[in-house]
């Protein structure tokens, strides 16, 4: 079913009326502006006034836009003042001045007309001391030699509590330089982007609705692009009706100022860092947090939002400690109008522990920002070497169980000697426990657990080795305090264990002190390897072996949060725990150091090999694809390609060293190694490889993936079996595919005669015919006899509009149609939004080129900025699933203002 709406858009000020057609997918809810938007502030000369956080020093600028009552023409209504600068009327003339020389140093010599708009400027000139004033472009007055000032705070239309202004204000503009007469000639009809260099603050009044009721519209917002916006207040304001409100029209402005500036932006997790900021945080990635013995490295995205291209000639690192601070990734030295660029920097300390700062400088072309610098700061804490348990809720919970003959192992160090805090325990009521009995160390099996028992107690914050073995053949259990038997052998029952975690029991009965180097073995170790391989690290390749955590992780006390995962050395497919409940900050309830008495290696040091796809490990000598671990490739059609990313890790103390990565077997053609992994990887390290699967023919192809490396003959040809299946189909056979204009609307209509793993059909338009936006999409019928198909353009593009079919394969793959030709010529810019009300996604299209690469905003109903939208398709989507419910207004450049109703 097809729908006629009309809605009504405001156009700098001229209403333009648009009819659209939309089709029943498209379901379109307009909110109407039908008053149109305030565009300067009207002051009744009473109390009216507005306070602005901004301030100037040294050489200035301060420009405006005034329509004075009769009333303004008398006495000394001030319109930009503060403490030590004034810009204000002196009975009808402009005047400007600054305090220590009693603020009237120049005067012009013309007299206002009362009920007309008139732009006026003062620029100062802190070197000379010359001050000027302007009157619509036209220099008035020079004074010389206007002394110092000092400025405190800033108001428009009052100074010292009174002298307010009567009339109307638009386009307040300072400048931290003096403006040329032929720049402020240039820019004074016509609004600015916010993007200008020495740009301090600037305010357009394109806010609140035009003489209706504004309770709460009293922010005048400053759209100068910087992280923190310089917002005004407005004070004693009536907003409503004709005066001491929002009104419209202002000066007769004729659209945006050309804009051939650069303008750079820095973020650091998505939050603006201000030029020069000192003061670090973890939240814009300025405060590389805590150093333990893994490179930290930030990303920084650095954005030009001006209008012209932005050169970045260089990055510095300086300052005390710029040695342990590198930039790992440069950005490019170009970016382009609306571009943007990555910067990364790896935080690497050496030498002495404690704090390391430094300062980042973007040299650039910005020529307000040609040295764009912000502190850097991190902690080189050292490394941990063991886990703090904070006896509330600390607990490592493990994802393994373990039957028969066992050996638990682990170093403690215990706060109290009091209850029964546990150690390494499981199953509440059939499992396996090691544990501390008011101080004692004890053992035992479910449901009694306290089967073997110390007979002397333990020194609280002292480091001790622990060990409980097993015997499943004979039930006899033995218990070992530094390598030395303290009970046992004891008869205990046999267990059923369910699960295990390190510092607690049955959710609670939690450890008070710190944990390192645990061991799980599947076999009943001798009170002689207990002892000889106490006070040293294991390899991980020991037989017997089920996990290993010796806790080298993270920072010694530092900020360690996020690192919640507990190390399993062993294994190619490791045993990690997770961490629950940790604060990871301060020296308790996180990692710290020292840990237990260990003095090097038991054995040496072996690399240890573990390959994912998906994210999934795949078990080494895997037989068995499956798409979840990216094994099994799918179906494609022969002659197309899939292709999976493995990654691998190194979870050994030593360097992985990979030899080659090959693949074998009777398809071993239909795959091929698309990127090769790295030839060695660090311990802890990471690196990746890309398999393709490229088959000629039909059919089921299987293969088999050979990484070698340096680990232990168990896995020094690390294998797993891959799959694909090739079919040689065509998915769509086209009878036709036709574009015809149907008033303001492109109606698109095409027919298939087969369609075979058909998922759907992506209709894409272009203005050049090279490059493609995706505007909409048909679900296909995917029926073997083929079906017909039609959607409508709503909004074409003003000229020629280029359209195809995408088909998209249900595996993914895709093929163009041929492509249409249509050429439109409308006589308005038209913009829609949908579904209003919405609650998640808002659908944004719009039709005007003028608008492409501009930005639209999102305000609440006082003003604020609540979200900005880079118009970067004709076609996009906005979230608004974060914002509260209300109403909100959508702002574009070309005048356009649409309300948002937010559910």
């Amino acid at each position: 079913m097809v729908k006629l709406l009309q809605t009504h858009l405001i156009l700098r000020g001229k209403l333009f009326f648009a009819n659209l057609f939309l089709i029943s997918f498209l379901l379109i809810s307009f909110g109407n502006v039908n008053a149109q938007t305030g565009k300067a502030l009207d002051f009744d000369g009473t109390n009216d006034y507005v306070s602005l956080p901004a301030t100037v020093s040294g050489s200035y600028t301060k420009e405006m836009w005034i329509n004075p009552t009769a009333a303004a023409l008398t006495a000394f209504p001030n319109l930009l003042s503060g403490t030590g600068t004034a810009l204000f009327l002196n009975n009808g003339k402009i005047a400007a001045g600054h305090s220590t020389g009693g603020f009237g140093q120049a005067l012009g010599t013309s007299t206002l007309t009362a009920g007309t708009w008139v732009h006026i400027a003062v620029t100062y000139d802190a070197v000379t001391g010359d001050m000027k004033l302007y009157r619509d472009g036209v220099l008035e007055t020079t004074a010389a030699l206007v002394p110092a000032y000092t400025e405190t705070a800033l108001e428009i239309s009052r100074f010292s509590g009174s002298n307010f202004f009567t009339g109307k204000i638009d386009e307040v503009r300072i400048w931290s330089t003096v403006r040329s007469a032929g720049e402020i000639l240039a820019s004074k009809d016509c609004e600015l982007t916010g993007n200008e260099p020495f740009l301090l603050a600037y305010y357009n009044f394109n806010q609140g609705v035009a003489g209706g009721s504004n309770p709460t519209e009293t922010t005048l917002i400053d759209r100068q692009n910087k992280c923190i916006p310089l917002n005004g207040t407005l004070v004693n304001f009536a907003l409503t009706g004709a005066t001491s409100n929002w009104v419209a029209p202002g000066p007769a402005l004729t659209g945006t100022c050309a804009n051939s500036f650069p303008n750079i932006r820095v973020s650091g997790n998505a939050i603006c860092i201000t030029i020069g900021d000192v003061t670090t945080s973890t939240a814009n990635f300025t405060n590389f947090r805590s150093f333990g013995s893994l490179p930290i490295t930030k990303t920084f995205i650095i954005q030009n939002t001006g209008n012209a291209v932005l050169n970045i000639s260089s990055v510095t690192i300086t300052g005390l400690n710029a040695a342990d601070f590198t930039v790992s990734t440069a950005p490019t030295t170009t970016v382009a109008a609306g571009g943007s660029t990555t910067l990364k920097i790896t935080f690497l300390p050496t030498g002495a522990l404690g704090a390391k700062n430094a300062t980042v400088t973007i040299n650039n072309n910005d020529a307000d920002a040609i040295a764009f610098s912000f502190a850097i700061t991190g902690d080189n804490a050292g490394p941990a070497e063991a886990l703090a348990f904070d006896g509330v809720d600390d607990k490592v919970s493990l994802p393994f169980v373990f039957s028969g003959d066992y050996t638990k192992e682990a170093w403690i160090n215990t706060n109290i000697l009091t209850s029964f805090p546990n150690i390494l325990s499981g199953d509440p009521t059939t499992g396996t426990a090691l544990f501390l009995n008011n101080g004692q160390l004890a053992a035992g099996h479910g449901p009694a657990f306290n089967q073997l028992l110390d007979p002397t107690p333990l020194v609280a914050g002292t480091w001790y080795h622990v060990a409980v073995t097993y015997n499943a053949t004979s039930g006899l259990m033995n218990l070992y305090k530094d390598g030395v038997l303290v009970a046992g052998p004891t008869a205990v029952p046999a267990y059923t264990e369910t699960l295990q975690q390190i510092g607690s029991f049955s959710g609670g009965n939690y450890f008070n002190g710190k944990i390192d180097e645990v061991r799980f073995w599947n076999v009943e170790r001798t009170a002689v390897q207990i002892l000889t391989n106490k006070n040293c690290q294991l390899n991980g390749a020991e037989a017997g072996l089920i996990a290993y955590y010796n806790f080298n992780q993270g920072a010694n006390g530092g900020d360690n949060t996020g690192l919640t995962t507990l190390n399993d050395l062993h294994g190619n497919c490791p045993l990690n725990g997770t961490l629950m409940n940790f604060a990871l900050t301060g020296t308790t309830s996180n990692w710290i150091a020292p840990g237990g008495t260990l003095v090097g290696s038991c054995t040496p040091q072996i690399a240890n090999i573990s390959v994912a796809g998906n994210a999934l490990c795949i078990v080494t000598g895997d037989i068995t694809p499956s798409a979840t671990d990216n094994t099994d490739f799918g179906m494609t059609n022969v002659s197309t390609t899939v292709d999976k990313t493995f990654v691998i890790t190194n979870n050994g103390g030593a360097t992985l060293n990979i030899t080659a990565v090959n693949l074998t077997g009777v398809d071993a053609g239909s795959f091929l190694i698309l990127s090769a992994p790295a030839a060695s990887v660090l311990p802890g390290d990471t690196t990746s490889f890309v398999v393709r699967f490229a088959p000629t023919t039909s059919g089921t192809k299987n293969a088999t993936v050979q990484v070698s490396n340096n680990t232990p003959s168990g896995e020094a040809v690390y294998t797993y079996a891959v799959t694909g299946l090739a079919v040689a189909i065509v998915p769509v056979t086209y009878i036709s595919f036709k574009a015809a204009a149907s008033g303001k609307t492109a109606k698109l209509s095409w027919q298939t005669a087969t369609e075979n793993n058909n998922a759907r059909f992506e209709i894409q338009r272009s203005v050049d015919g090279t490059r493609w936006e995706t505007i909409g999409y048909v679900k296909a019928t995917n029926s073997p006899n083929g079906s017909k198909y039609t959607f409508t353009d709503v909004l074409p593009l003003n000229g020629v509009n280029a359209y195809r079919l995408n088909q998209v394969d249900i595996n993914g793959r895709k093929s163009a149609s041929n492509v249409e030709l249509l050429n439109f010529s409308l006589d308005a810019a038209i913009v829609n939004i949908y579904p209003n009300p919405v609650k998640e996604k808002l659908n944004l299209i719009f039709n005007d080129k003028k608008l492409l690469n501009t930005q639209a905003k999102i305000t609440s109903t006082s003003g604020a900025v609540v979200a900005t939208i880079a118009l970067n398709n004709y076609q996009q989507q906005v979230d608004m699933s974060q914002l509260p419910s209300g109403i909100y207004f959508i702002r574009f450049n070309n005048g356009t203002v649409s309300r948002i109703i937010k559910q």
